[in-house]
């Protein structure tokens, strides 16, 4: 490691571990230790930033938060090393700002023998100029240890783009969890990764690996492991099931039994179950499933009517989801430009039901109000009483034109023919309304 002198400040040899007391963004950092083919250590250290910590700026067509991390390594009273990083992260979506979701990034070094190792590590966000910080001592593995440290992972699976690129091992990704923290609805295992290190001579014996977890002193999971090296240095993923956790903290050991020596490792982690957000516009689900299907179509369930209420709101909540993210927006405000439509049809377009639930009310709610709106009345020239109608016509992306027919002359108009989308279905005979006399040029846009 480079060997760069300056002094510490101060403040850094009163914080012996953990986090700054005033820190106002969280910042979780891991550390995990291995061996490589040399012996030495190199250690990676993943840190993780909540989005919802972070401000973003909206810019391009994304939304962008850039933060400010630096490591410094230090021995004694004097850093080693000292390492800046700028974290340029990007959302497509600003819903995920506040969503559950984290950024996700590591760092890596070589430590010689000479321990302990003082870590300090700062973040910046630079939109916000808040900050975080976090300390911890590591010290080297021995060069004959059999165990790595452990590392903690909420996702494991076959990936080989460059997502995440600094996390994969061949073309497996371990998505590590630097908070500990392991949601239920997010994740359905802990997975725990570490490498056992064997001597030549000891390849092919019989070794035994024994996983520990319990919840407030009490056992809940107890597994005997048979294990066999192949090689001097092998990676052992493990899976411990959330599914069946109650939400709290866990402490866990794993024990690697080889002839008479035994390595254990000890570890720490917490299960959560948050509450699912729901989001609806009315207070009856069902009313929100029928509005929906004006955007989404033949996309939904047709078993909507076997679900409990419970499920029918957590049904709609995810619909609502799906339509913002396809559209760029946040959920609420998608929710707020729909009520608003919603609010509209029904105060203009209302008569024995509500406005919303009309032919008009539906397409103003799906495209807003329409660039030209032409009124007439129908000539003689018809099987029916003179009619009153409408041609709404959209111009720009949508580029569409309705006709609306006050059929039953109560104010009730019914679309009857449509143009160029194609979520809508015109009435073959609709000239029957309208008269052998109707200049269907007019219909253009």
């Amino acid at each position: 490691m480079r060997n760069i002198r300056r002094a510490l400040p101060a403040i850094l040899l009163c914080l012996a571990g953990g986090l700054f007391a005033n820190q106002l963004i969280n910042l979780h950092v891991s550390s995990q230790r291995f061996l490589d083919r040399d012996g030495n250590t190199v250690i990676h250290i993943d840190y993780q930033i909540p989005y919802g910590n972070l401000v973003f700026l909206a810019h391009k067509g994304g939304y962008f938060a850039e933060v400010d991390v630096t490591v410094d390594v230090a021995r004694g009273d004097s850093v080693l090393f000292s390492q800046a990083i700028r974290d340029n992260i990007g959302i497509t979506n600003k819903d995920d700002a506040g969503s559950g979701k984290s950024y996700l990034n590591r760092v890596s070094y070589m430590l010689d023998r000479e321990s302990p190792y003082l870590f300090r590590m700062t973040a910046t966000d630079l939109n916000s100029q808040r900050t975080a910080a976090w300390m911890f001592s590591a010290n080297s593995l021995e060069p004959d240890a059999a165990l790595s440290d452990l590392e903690l992972c909420s996702r494991v699976y076959p990936d080989s783009s460059s997502y995440l690129g600094k996390f994969h091992r061949g073309k497996m990704l371990y998505q590590t969890q630097p908070s500990r923290i392991f949601d239920k609805n997010v994740s359905d295992n802990l997975s725990l990764f570490f490498e056992i290190y064997t001597a030549p001579d000891k390849l092919g014996e019989s070794a035994l690996l024994v996983l520990t977890v319990a919840k407030d002193s009490v056992l809940v999971l107890d597994d005997f492991i048979d294990y066999t090296p192949q090689s001097e240095v092998e990676g052992v993923t493990l899976k411990i099931p959330l599914i069946d956790l109650a939400p709290g903290k866990y402490l866990g050991s794993l024990e690697y039994q080889l002839d008479e020596v035994a390595t254990a490792r000890e570890f720490e982690f917490f299960v959560t179950e948050p509450r699912q957000e729901v989001n609806f516009l009315f207070t009856q689900p069902d009313d929100d499933y029928q509005l929906l299907k004006y955007f989404l179509g033949g996309s939904v369930t047709s078993d909507w009517k076997n679900y409990d209420e419970a499920t029918k709101r957590r049904y709609v909540s995810q619909l609502w989801r799906s339509l913002a993210n396809s559209r760029s927006m946040g959920i609420q405000d998608l929710i707020e430009l729909v009520r608003e439509r919603v609010e509209y049809a029904n105060r203009y377009y209302g008569h024995f039901n509500p406005g919303w639930t009309s032919d008009m009310g539906r397409i103003h709610i799906r495209n807003g109000k329409p660039d030209e709106i032409d009124k007439d009345t129908t000539s003689d020239d018809t099987r029916y009483v003179r009619k009153d109608y409408q041609i709404w016509k959209y111009r720009g992306r949508l580029n569409a034109v309705y006709l609306f027919v006050d059929i039953q002359m109560n104010g009730n108009y019914r679309l009857v023919y449509v143009k160029n989308d194609e979520s809508e279905n015109s009435n073959p005979d609709y000239l029957r309304y309208l008269g052998s006399d109707f200049d269907t040029s007019i219909l253009g846009n």
